[in-house]
């Protein structure tokens, strides 16, 4: 029996990770709702150029989050010194990822004319794809300071700055693509500037609460003697960060192809898409919270040593997960088509995402196991193995799957999603099992 206390210190720690990650989720949700009312092929152009910067957008989100448990170790034993060479390393990494990885999006642009989409939502989608690929450099910085404070413990911060310039960008959405306030109409272009100005903003106000935050000034002061510890920092942060860039972007890889497949059906299965793949993404962005929260609990339960916490933290951070996803799973089987229709007044757009509602529903509380496991084994820095678990469960299980379901067997949308549940099902399967034998040989 898992005491009250560790579901409150998950919820505590939790609370601000998911109403940072339910404020940036729900600015999408905004996005696709004000975009949507342009037309389905705005909307489409939204949907493909989200999938290709998501997906890329994920390795360098996926290095930056190495930083949260191995601070999170060293503080649990007050090893100040660490914390502070691990945060200039990642500042230094993320600045140079993020134009890395703004130059491979760049080039990735031209190419998709050869993915076989309609070629009215290629001509659109230009704007908003350079717009919000730009804005990947000031994000990644703006992540550095995020994931180093959720290391120390502290939630708070990124919560108020991803609201407040969640905020900013639904402001600056209804000026740039409508036209409202004197603001220039530009239309998906406009949504793709709002995202840019909003995220160039993050990390300046992060420097400023640093600056006037007395308590962060030990972690944040300049040390000496660094040394040869510096090259070792890096090392550490890559050995943690990799492996979960290839998990996030294999796992997004496979829903970016998802959207590819759905394309070949048609712009109003891609807009569909666009709107499920909207919604699921607030949900889980929810469950990733609490995933979140496990993954700092037990980095400090592990620097410390302490196993019965590690395993009373994760589990009930994944009752937590479970909880909140059979909420969505309820709500997107029995209310599928009222949502549908606050992102669209396209009739067939309205049909394909209610039955597509209704597959998301059976997946919801598998895909809250999963990734609060996940997180859990971050916490661990137990992170090559997720890695190939979701090279089998996304890529070799999930895309042929679904492609079998939707197009051999013809269930078409439906059965792409249905590859989907295949894959994150066998992910759960995967991640319980290993769990498990992380807690057996902690134990010994």
């Amino acid at each position: 029996m898992i005491q009250r206390k560790y579901y409150i210190e998950n919820v505590r720690i939790a609370s601000p990770v998911i109403l940072s990650f339910a404020g940036q989720q729900l600015v999408q949700v905004m996005d696709t709702i004000m975009v949507g009312r342009l037309g389905a092929v705005e909307l489409s152009a939204v949907s493909l150029s989200s999938a290709i910067i998501t997906n890329i957008t994920m390795i360098g989100l996926g290095i930056a989050m190495g930083l949260t448990p191995l601070t999170g170790h060293h503080y649990a034993r007050n090893e100040r010194q660490q914390c502070n060479i691990l945060y200039r390393n990642s500042l230094l990494i993320n600045t140079l990822m993020g134009i890395l990885l703004c130059g491979i999006l760049f080039a990735i642009n031209p190419l998709l004319q050869y993915f076989g989409q309609p070629q009215l939502v290629l001509d659109t989608l230009d704007g908003y794809y350079y717009c919000v690929t730009l804005s990947m450099i000031p994000y990644l910085i703006f992540l550095t300071f995020k994931q180093y404070l959720e290391g120390l413990g502290n939630t708070f911060y990124s919560m108020l700055i991803t609201i407040g310039c969640n905020v900013l960008n639904v402001f600056l959405n209804f000026g740039f693509i409508y036209g409202y306030m004197g603001f220039p109409e530009l239309g998906v272009t406009g949504a793709g500037l709002a995202t840019l100005i909003s995220r160039i903003v993050m990390p300046i106000a992060f420097l400023i609460i640093i600056y006037f935050k007395k308590e962060f000034k030990p972690y944040f002061e300049k040390q000496k003697g660094l040394g040869k510890s510096l090259t070792c920092r890096l090392i550490d942060l890559f050995k943690v960060g990799f492996p979960i860039a290839a998990q996030m972007t294999l796992e997004l890889f496979s829903l970016t192809f998802m959207t590819i497949m759905m394309g070949w059906l048609g712009e109003k299965t891609l807009a569909a898409n666009q709107i499920m793949q909207t919604m699921i993404g607030f949900s889980f962005m929810i469950a990733n919270g609490v995933a979140s929260a496990s993954t700092i609990l037990v980095s400090h339960d592990y620097g410390r040593r302490d196993i019965p916490s590690i395993k009373n933290h994760a589990y009930s951070a994944m009752h937590l997960g479970i909880a909140i996803m059979l909420c969505f799973a309820l709500l997107y089987a029995f209310g599928g088509e009222f949502l549908a229709r606050i992102f669209s007044n396209d009739e067939e757009v309205i049909a394909i995402t209610a039955r597509l509602f209704v597959v998301v529903a059976f997946f919801e509380v598998i895909d809250g196991t999963q990734v609060t496991l996940l997180g859990a084994l971050r916490g661990l820095t137990d992170v090559k193995y997720p890695m190939y678990c979701a090279l089998i469960c996304y890529i070799l299980v999930e895309i042929p799957v679904g492609y079998f379901l939707g197009f051999v067997i013809g269930l078409g949308a439906e059965g792409i999603v249905g590859g989907f549940l295949v894959g994150i099902l066998l992910a759960a399967i995967l991640f319980a099992t290993r769990f498990r034998k992380k807690l057996r040989i902690l134990e010994i």
